[in-house]
């Protein structure tokens, strides 16, 4: 077989597995615009004639759930975690690239490690440690949990990036002065956008669609994030599809809009930054 056709029928196969895992995004969108009877009698057509927007003011607002107040909960848990991770992951990571010592190569293969253990595992002595702490059942306990759970993801993806940025940059910016704090910011973390724009992207995904830790360490006491509103307000015996497929729509809807903005930076921060490391 020629190298033409070999191209053509990855092609080919990458097409037919796409349209495979987009029949359930287009499932869900199809019948969050359709009513239940509709959806009922023909869950995969477009009937255009009975397509309506009542679904999504309807499964915005019930007596159990509220979409913009479980954005505004799950944003601040997002947005405070991902800066947390950011900040302290890329930090970190430019000392583990950098520093040619045992102690960091084991804390890196360390960190590593801690990528393999499910995060069952540890949730009943995460709970134990948050409520000596007094931060059981509040957003700042599942803010600092999101930032020590995902550190070594995030040290993974800057660790292997920053190896390719040449140590003439840090010299050059010593021999003007400048310390360790100053050349990381000024010089080295400029140059992260392509990682960063991967870390983002994962982190908003993990924490946004997480649904096991909120529902346990936040709880029903201190309000509720997408998922765990979703979970409450949807009910294990209900049968109104209408309203499900919408408030899937809705809590999918912010993870696509950042995922369009910052798609261009996606692919090469994990090429540069998880392959070459």
């Amino acid at each position: 077989m020629s190298e033409r056709a070999a191209n053509r029928l990855r092609h080919v196969f990458l097409i037919l597995l796409c349209l495979v895992l987009l029949v359930p995004f287009y499932i869900a969108v199809v019948n969050a615009f359709k009513p239940k009877d509709a959806i009922v009698s023909d869950p995969m057509g477009i009937p255009f004639a009975k397509l309506t927007l009542r679904n999504f003011a309807e499964a915005a607002f019930t007596p159990t759930f509220n979409i913009f107040k479980a954005y505004g909960t799950t944003a601040i848990i997002t947005i405070a975690s991902i800066v947390c991770l950011v900040a302290l992951g890329s930090m970190m990571s430019y000392v583990l690239a950098r520093t040619k010592h045992r102690f960091f190569t084991f804390a890196y293969l360390l960190l590593l490690g801690g990528m393999m253990i499910p995060p069952q595992v540890i949730l009943i002595p995460i709970i134990k440690l948050l409520r000596a702490l007094g931060l059981m059942f509040s957003e700042t306990g599942l803010i600092l949990y999101n930032t020590g759970w995902y550190i070594p993801f995030t040290a993974f993806i800057y660790t292997g990036f920053i190896r390719t940025i040449s140590k003439e940059l840090d010299e050059s910016a010593m021999m003007e002065g400048a310390n360790g704090f100053q050349i990381f910011w000024r010089i080295i973390f400029p140059i992260l956008k392509p990682p960063t724009a991967s870390v983002v992207i994962f982190l908003f995904l993990f924490v946004w669609n997480d649904f096991l830790n909120p529902l346990v360490l936040l709880g029903s006491t201190k309000g509720y994030t997408v998922t765990t509103g979703i979970y409450m307000a949807v009910g294990q015996y209900s049968t109104n599809w209408d309203e499900i497929f919408a408030l899937v729509v809705l809590a999918s809807l912010p993870v696509l809009i950042v995922f369009l903005f910052l798609q261009r930076y996606f692919v090469s921060g994990l090429a540069d930054g998880a392959v070459k490391g």
